[in-house]
């Protein structure tokens, strides 16, 4: 099975963009920020799911 490649989130690129002032800069990563929405779904809850998944395989040895 293989894994698709990992895509870069967007906290950082947001963080800064806002800190710019820069209006088309925040509009460019808001737009990005969506598409990777709208591609990979709700990274917080598939990653609280996947840490859990974690646990249960560690507990396992």
């Amino acid at each position: 099975m293989s894994t698709p490649p990992i895509r870069m989130l967007y906290g950082g690129a947001m963080t800064e963009a806002i800190a710019s002032g820069d209006l088309s800069k925040m509009k460019e990563v808001a737009s990005a920020a969506e598409t990777h929405l709208n591609e990979n779904g709700d990274v917080a809850s598939m990653l609280e799911i996947l840490k859990i998944e974690i646990a249960k395989a560690e507990a396992k040895g």
